[in-house]
């Protein structure tokens, strides 16, 4: 990437992009994990292994979202593992949500970004079904099969860390 003839740095071309206001949406995302394993799915179009998950749509709430993107992407059931600090709530004003474990942004086509809300979360069974027009496969990945060079390398430790911490 050129500007005014001159060769741009990494740093030079990051700063140029946070210039441009690019379109954000939100998403969460679930490292799920049964007897020591994590689940990911084989996504067609990126044609990586990456943990379940999907845009929140307009009247969810990210737990809402997470709950659903896990029934339509692998068909189970899930246990969000978080912090819920019920102190706050106040009847019928404020209900204390589901704290991710973190959130990340994720560039997507160089014109618009994932707000990521990063959930752990326990399977209630094993049993999952795949979405085959979505993904190519479904797996539950042992700590050590996840050295697939098709496993990224933040998929990997976070699903590491997901399996020791659940």
């Amino acid at each position: 990437m050129e500007k005014e003839g001159m060769n741009m740095t990494a740093v030079q071309s990051m700063y140029l992009k946070k210039e441009i206001k690019m379109k954000k949406d939100f998403v969460v995302t679930a490292y799920i994990v049964k007897d020591g394993k994590v689940l990911l799915v084989h996504h067609k179009k990126l044609n990586k292994w990456l943990p379940v998950g999907g845009h929140i749509d307009e009247a969810e709430t990210p737990e809402e979202a997470l709950h659903r993107e896990v029934r339509e992407e692998a068909g189970i059931e899930i246990e969000i593992v978080c912090k819920k600090d019920e102190n706050g709530k106040e009847r019928g004003k404020v209900e204390m949500l589901a704290t991710p474990n973190h959130i990340q942004l994720e560039e997507i086509d160089g014109k618009h970004q994932h707000i990521d809300l990063v959930y752990f979360a326990r399977a209630k069974h094993n049993h999952v079904k795949l979405k085959e027009d979505e993904h190519h496969e479904i797996k539950w990945f042992s700590e050590d099969e996840m050295n697939s060079s098709e496993i990224p390398h933040n998929v990997r430790y976070f699903a590491r860390k997901a399996i020791m911490r659940l």
